[in-house]
């Protein structure tokens, strides 16, 4: 009957939406738990978020435009209406054959297969398993799939990046890390067919689940950004010195009684990028004949040795003397820009360990030594953009001084604009 309240037999009229009959809260409907769930989620996180979509939007838009004019000058809108694949295609320039080769022909074994790369094997093998399962699982060609994977990773990465950020420093921070991340020189390498937009990925979510202390789920990450570039490694090392660093200091959880309950977070951390990484070397043991396949390609294709850092600094001083930096016409030029990474990078190295946190200035550090303990410099201007601890330091020093961010931004920008045009053009790397 209309205006009767209807009660249904057995429940409690006084009981709270999204409670068993008990009242009790931990008993909530699972769609309700979801619902409850996803609107904390959107309440903390929501400004990112929102950030990462503009950013990831607006980096498309703005360097798709710079590369197509870089490339086909003022015509290139009438070259888009007739091939619109070019939307694609001005990106898929040096390396990006690599990563779409492998994705559909896989590595090439002691004899080179049709359409394989020889060499191949330098890359690491996640990225291109991405871009296959994005082709399978859409109607998109295997350079629009690279280039969809390549925008979601980045727009995770932004996301992650703010929330870090926002737990080291606040939101202007957060805001300020973003901003430079997606200004820097390189920063386009995030939406072309590379894997630096997934690599960063990884690192930033491992860094935040360290945060919360979710040492597996950290553990897995950084697993997976080694699989995207070698060198990541290094972060299993970052996220040990954090964890000792909280239990040491009494900033985590009570640490638990046993030898092995103390050791199992450090094994959480550690166990799974060991276990990829065995497994990727018996694969090159069986496949190409050796467990270090993938270190012989970087030394015999691409001329890469390790060397003593001492052996860098002179060859870079002698380049700097002869002024070889001045000559655009060769890669000298991009060179110039590895060197003014590298340097930034032990800067701010040095400020987080001091500053911020001890396992994040490890991490910069680290991948210092990577950079620097070889025979010379090659794309570290790019390589630089898998390391979020660096754009939260850059975040920091430029949050709440805009003298220091316009400057960087009057240099970046420029900066970034020639670097795409030498990039679609075939003058990036020689």
């Amino acid at each position: 009957m209309a205006g009767d309240e209807v009660v249904v037999v057995g429940a409690d009229p006084d009981m709270e939406p999204g409670t068993d009959q008990a009242g009790d809260p931990g008993h909530a409907l699972p769609a309700n738990r979801l619902r409850s769930a996803s609107a904390s989620f959107w309440e903390r996180n929501r400004h990112g978020l929102l950030i990462a979509a503009i950013g990831t939007v607006g980096l498309r838009l703005i360097t798709g435009w710079i590369g197509l004019v870089s490339q086909y000058g003022v015509t290139f809108p009438h070259q888009v209406a007739r091939h619109p694949s070019f939307l694609s295609q001005v990106w898929a320039h040096w390396d990006a054959g690599y990563y779409l080769s492998i994705a559909q022909y896989g590595y090439a074994g002691r004899v080179v297969g049709h359409g394989q790369a020889a060499g191949g094997i330098a890359f690491a093998p996640l990225y291109p398993a991405g871009i296959r399962v994005v082709h399978a699982l859409t109607p998109l060609g295997w350079l629009a799939s690279a280039e969809l994977l390549s925008a979601a990773a980045l727009f995770v990465s932004l996301a992650a990046l703010h929330r870090l950020a926002t737990i080291h420093g606040g939101r202007e921070v957060g805001s300020a890390s973003v901003t430079m991340l997606l200004v820097f020189p390189t920063a386009f390498f995030l939406l072309a067919p590379y894997p630096e937009s997934l690599c960063l990925a990884f690192v930033t979510l491992a860094l935040v689940s360290a945060e919360s202390e979710r040492w597996l789920l950290a553990g897995v990450l950084t697993a997976a950004a080694a699989m995207t570039k070698y060198y990541m490694v290094v972060l299993a090392v970052a996220l040990c010195v954090e964890l000792w660093n909280r239990r040491s200091t009494g900033d985590g959880a009570r640490p638990a009684r046993g030898r092995f309950d103390e050791l199992a977070p450090y094994l959480q951390v550690t166990a799974p990028s060991v276990a990829v990484f065995a497994a990727w070397m018996l694969y090159q043991r069986f496949h190409l004949g050796s467990a270090l396949a993938f270190a012989h390609a970087q030394s015999s294709t691409w001329h890469r040795h390790l060397a003593a850092p001492w052996y860098l600094a002179y060859r870079t001083g002698y380049d700097l003397v002869h002024l070889r930096f001045l000559d655009t016409s060769v890669a000298s030029v991009t060179e110039l820009f590895d060197v003014v990474s590298v340097l930034l990078l032990g800067v701010a190295a040095v400020y987080l360990y001091l500053r911020t946190s001890r396992a994040l200035g490890v991490l910069l550090g680290l991948a210092f030594c990577v950079f620097t303990f070889q025979s010379f410099l090659l794309g570290v201007t790019r390589e630089v953009l898998v390391l979020s601890p660096l754009f939260l330091a850059l975040g920091t020093w430029t949050a709440g001084r805009r003298w220091l961010e316009r400057t960087l931004l009057v240099l970046f920008i420029p900066c970034g604009y020639f670097l795409i045009q030498r990039f679609v053009t075939g003058s990036f790397a020689g």
